[in-house]
């Protein structure tokens, strides 16, 4: 599959209109950015969007069941003052409501004995409830740096002896990666240092399930890291796209036939979701797009079109996530499975 540069950005390049300049001026948005939200959700769902932006995420706090119960470590973390909420749909998970002074969440000793992970938001922990759903086998995590997708496998998996193969092209957040490992006391993991769309070449092995968390413009992360609303501009987004589509159509060849690969972003940009997905299908005919097998929260759906560009109707259903709707970060998946 040859994906060229110059077809991305002919595809996905649009001219911002009036109200898109204006509200980028006013949220501090490149133009291109604000326009998009516009052409999904109307002019006032836009506004909601931007709003929901500028409002922030609560913290997770993810027990290590390897470790320890969840109700205990919750007890302990609640008598150093934090205040914890069950997150009703991952039963090992808190929503941190307040916490004290000192010590901070990720300095107390009960991290440092990796009882626990902290995650900036509950969204990370949706793909690995649904890729792991009824499943007890190895795990490829392709992008796992620097964590917190790969430990939550590994320890799901742990009691059912299931490796997770988490590898990650850049070094420093590999390390990263591999000090969460060791500091939750997780053994059950072979970590690998590779370009994603290299692995085919590398692994003898087939995988029945994958997680394709792949690099991406993290515009659904916005929240909590502002630059991100004037970081990419609409070339670089063109060459993120490309490279995604080159991770997950590699990737599929390493999947067993009836396997399922999940492939997440933390952007809602249908550029790098519903236009990826779209090409690998229409390049592929051994895929199909799978429901998520639990509804775990009110999910929004894929998109069938976007401004002129007309996607598989297969791709409704995908997952979305929406920061004005959901109060969590911005997110997309969508689950493929390889048919014979």
């Amino acid at each position: 599959m040859r994906i060229e540069l110059a077809e991305i950005y002919r595809e996905i390049y649009v001219a911002a209109s009036r109200d898109a300049i204006e509200l980028s001026l006013e949220y501090g948005y490149l133009p291109y950015v604000v326009q998009r939200y516009i052409d999904i959700l109307g002019y006032e769902g836009a506004i909601k969007l931007l709003e929901a932006f500028e409002k922030p995420v609560k913290p997770v706090v993810r027990t290590n069941t390897v470790l320890i119960d969840s109700l205990r470590l919750k007890h302990r973390l609640e008598k150093l003052g934090f205040k914890l909420e069950n997150i009703p749909w991952s039963s090992e998970s808190f929503w941190v409501i307040s916490q004290p002074k000192s010590p901070t969440i990720g300095s107390t000793h009960e991290y440092l004995k990796g009882y626990y992970y902290v995650h900036r938001d509950a969204t990370s922990l949706i793909p690995v409830h649904l890729l792991l759903h009824e499943y007890n086998g190895d795990v490829l995590d392709a992008c796992a740096a620097p964590g917190g997708k790969a430990t939550f496998m590994a320890q799901l998996l742990h009691e059912v002896n299931g490796v997770v193969f988490a590898n990650d092209l850049v070094l420093y957040r590999l390390k990263v990666l591999i000090s969460h490992f060791m500091r939750m006391k997780l053994s059950n993991v072979v970590v690998t240092w590779c370009d994603a769309r290299k692995l085919r070449d590398k692994l003898s092995r087939k995988f029945q399930r994958i997680l394709a968390d792949v690099p991406c413009s993290g515009e659904g992360r916005i929240s909590i890291d502002p630059g991100r609303k004037i970081r990419t501009s609409i070339f670089d987004l063109a060459v993120m796209v490309k490279r995604e589509i080159e991770i997950l159509n590699s990737l599929i060849d390493l999947l067993d036939d009836k396997g399922i690969i999940a492939y997440v972003t933390c952007s809602i940009a249908p550029e790098e979701n519903e236009y990826v997905v779209n090409k690998i299908l229409s390049h592929r005919n051994n895929l199909e797009v799978v429901e998520p097998p639990l509804k775990l929260l009110s999910y929004g759906k894929g998109l069938t079109e976007y401004r002129s560009l007309r996607f598989n109707p297969e791709l409704e259903k995908c997952i979305r996530i929406w920061p004005h709707i959901h109060g969590l970060f911005g997110y997309t998946i969508c689950l493929l499975r390889k048919k014979h």
